[in-house]
């Protein structure tokens, strides 16, 4: 073989081993490419997984199992806040809030607020003989979703299935397939919070961006679309008044579970909905009288018991503010009156 054809070969050769290496290497990016976590599978949101509860006949061997499985199924579509975290938050909000105003729906919102994470989940067990009720709870900063199921005689086992059926139920339908740089579509999007102010204009009370301290009641919290919406706290002041409000909100109103207080020392817990005392409430007087019982629209409506100073109490029906249909009861638990629609009667 002459030189020139040698050098040819060789080059050809040479060619060769280069391309290989070359296409060798591709392939080995590629493997690591789609093995990495960053991209070969989307970026999970976090959720706190709340202990699981019992009620009537369940074993505290059989919550422990349940919530394994409860875990080991939302970790497919979650990041799991760790328990030590969440007990440790939990705490928190134990110490700031007083046990009345601790609900469960404002106890939760806090302790997301203080993790800044979306998703809580709760399974509730409850059982009866060999029958079993299972209540999956999956709340957000938007709503509360919850899907319940039955067994009749099942065992622990058997109610792990039970488990993964309803996870599947309540959130496989959101599944993200596993697609680059994309968001799950669980993720929802966080309100913004800021400063609002409140003051009347031309004769209208409205929300506005600025404003003076000295005179305008100021808002902190969540605010969507210019209006308070979601947690926040409201305090008016000036030399004649002084009101607070925290707690939930909606348009621009009280909306939700909140407490109210003001400078003589006036307080209500309970609920509200557009701007009024609206639902389960308890409200107290600085001189030691007390309601607890039901709102509507601002007024004691419904079932309510009101106690006086002295230990004297009604116990009944309420309209407009009124006792309407009950009884008025002395110190010692002997009635003294008794309402008729409205009317008092001598006993």
């Amino acid at each position: 073989m002459n030189f020139k054809r040698k050098r040819t070969v060789l080059l050809q050769n040479g060619d060769t081993v280069r391309n290989q290496v070359k296409h060798l290497f591709i392939l080995l990016i590629s493997i690591l490419l789609l093995s990495s976590p960053l991209f070969g599978q989307s970026e999970r949101p976090e959720t706190i997984i709340i202990p699981v509860s019992g009620i009537g006949d369940v074993s505290n061997t059989r919550k422990i199992i349940l919530q394994n499985t409860l875990e080991e199924q939302l970790k497919e579509h979650f990041m799991l806040i760790s328990q030590e975290r969440f007990e440790e938050v939990r705490e928190k909000v134990f110490e700031e809030l007083e046990y009345e105003e601790c609900t469960e729906d404002r106890c939760i919102m806090m302790i997301q607020e203080m993790l800044q994470v979306e998703n809580v989940f709760h399974l509730q067990v409850i059982g009866e003989g060999s029958n079993t009720q299972l209540s999956l709870s999956w709340r957000t900063l938007e709503e509360k979703k919850k899907v319940n199921d039955i067994c009749m005689g099942c065992g622990t086992f058997q109610l792990n299935d039970k488990v993964m059926g309803l996870v599947e139920k309540l959130v496989g339908e959101k599944r993200v397939e596993v697609v680059v740089q994309k968001k799950p579509v669980v993720v929802v999007e966080r309100k913004g919070k800021g400063v609002l102010y409140k003051r009347k204009v031309n004769g209208k009370w409205g929300w506005y961006k600025s404003g003076n301290e000295e005179k305008d009641g100021k808002y902190v919290g969540e605010i969507d679309k210019g209006l308070p919406n979601g947690q926040g706290t409201f305090i008016f002041e000036n030399k004649y008044v002084w009101e607070k409000y925290v707690g939930e909100w909606k348009d621009g109103k009280e909306h939700g579970q909140g407490t109210f207080t003001n400078k003589f020392g006036w307080k209500y817990i309970g609920r509200w909905k557009n701007g009024k005392r609206h639902g389960q409430g308890t409200y107290t007087w600085n001189d030691g009288e007390k309601y607890v019982g039901e709102y509507r629209d601002g007024k004691r409506n419904g079932h309510g018991t009101y106690t006086w100073s002295n230990g004297e109490k009604y116990v009944g029906e309420y309209k407009d503010d009124k006792e309407w249909n009950g009884n008025e009861y002395n110190k010692v638990g002997n009635i003294n009156w008794k309402y008729v629609n409205g009317k008092m009667i001598k006993q």
